[in-house]
């Protein structure tokens, strides 16, 4: 039984919560399991590419934040349709944290060496250990025998995990994971950054203009939209292209648009997260043309925005939040051309935003299965502790 606080509420369960970096669209949810529990979060670092992201865990309030000791070590990874450079977290500090911590539930993040360590923890010291993943069938096709072995060997360690949605639920399954083992959420936006619409950061003509957003690197898919939306100017369409991101092929990019003779074309480099609203004001449609991605929050974020998304079918999130009509696969040029050409005609429209899980629903989610496997009630329907937990913190967001 836990023991009680002098005032009589009971006292919070201790969580640690392992990621490799802490994105700002989790930082809603990390506020709300920090409400909810004493929790520690250990990270490994912000990536060499992910500068936009250094500083965001000052606004995280609430829990104990620490960069656990190890390396991050480039590597490049290679496929038969681009390659890209990834970095692999090697952090031996996150066991002596753990250990030091004492948490009675653990969440990781991954399938590799971090998750090792959790549930070497939880072993250890019998204590349940979630394991949160996001790859889905495309992104993980071309695992190695060694990656594989690792995660088989998980599979059979872990007895709790956490899926981004649907597609990702389905790789678990792969693994022989049984779906009664999974709580499957979805990867979930900062609603209250695009709860008020704003004015537009660039007012571009001729509309309509076409968005991307995302960092400039093969996975991303740029080349491929680039080449679309040549041949719907050679068909004689008026439009805007906007790419927001930065990245190591934005010369390559520039090049392309010079060789194709693309009108109407802007780059903008990676802007900070209060400033996406506006970002997404100056688009009339979103076009993530990903060749790989185990969700795709800017899909999300379009879908808050209120303009409507062209999603390529390799983003985990497509089947998802997106009608047939809506998606298109960007390495058949045949279908990117037509469904790019019907949503320039107009033939597009806003995706319902109730596909989306809200935070709110995230989050008594998560604390309804960890406070599960401690056996701890908690009342998570509309009104009680996870709904009152996300209600606080929009009233102490700025």
């Amino acid at each position: 039984m836990q023991s009680a606080t002098p005032d009589d509420k009971p006292s919070r369960a201790k969580a640690a919560l392992l990621v490799n970096m802490i994105a700002p669209a989790r930082l809603p949810l990390f506020s709300a399991l920090a409400k909810h529990f004493d929790l520690l979060l250990l990270h490994g670092g912000v990536e060499a590419n992910r500068g936009g992201w250094r500083g965001v865990e000052d606004n995280l309030k609430g829990a104990a934040v620490i960069k656990a000791w190890g390396w991050q070590i480039p590597v490049w990874r290679r496929n038969g349709e681009f390659q890209d450079r990834r970095y692999v977290h090697f952090t031996p500090g996150y066991l002596w944290h753990l250990f030091r911590f004492r948490p009675e539930v653990v969440v990781t993040n991954e399938i590799g060496f971090r998750t090792v360590a959790a549930l070497l923890y939880g072993t250890l010291m019998r204590k349940p250990v979630w394991v949160w993943w996001g790859g889905t069938v495309h992104t993980e096709r071309r695992t190695g025998p060694a990656r594989k072995f690792v995660r088989a060997a998980i599979a059979r360690w872990a007895r709790h995990w956490i899926s981004y949605g649907r597609t990702s639920t389905e790789y678990l399954q792969s693994l022989g994971i049984r779906r009664n083992a999974i709580v499957e959420i979805q990867n979930s936006a900062d609603e209250r950054r695009f709860a008020n619409r704003v004015e537009p950061t660039f007012r571009l003509h001729p509309r309509p203009v076409l968005l991307c957003v995302g960092s400039l690197t093969a996975r991303k898919g740029a080349v491929s939209l680039l080449h679309a939306a040549a041949a719907q100017q050679r068909e004689g369409r008026s439009f805007s292209l906007l790419l927001v991101g930065s990245g190591p092929e934005r010369g390559k990019l520039e090049m392309l648009v010079r060789d194709l003779a693309l009108q109407n074309v802007h780059f903008q480099a990676e802007c900070p997260p209060e400033e996406l609203p506006g970002i997404y004001q100056s688009g009339d449609i979103l076009v993530f043309p990903t060749l790989e991605d185990v969700w795709g929050m800017v899909a999300n974020e379009a879908v808050l925005s209120g303009i409507p998304v062209l999603c390529s079918r390799y983003a985990g999130c497509a089947p998802e939040l997106f009608p047939e009509g809506s998606i298109f696969d960007p390495k058949d040029p045949r279908d990117f051309h037509d469904k790019l050409g019907a949503a320039l005609a107009g033939k597009l429209h806003p995706v319902d935003p109730t596909r989306l899980k809200s935070t709110e629903e995230v989050a008594g989610a998560l604390i309804r299965a960890l406070e599960g496997s401690l056996r701890r009630p908690l009342d998570c329907r509309p009104g009680g502790e996870a709904a009152r937990v996300l209600k606080h913190n929009a009233q102490q967001a700025p």
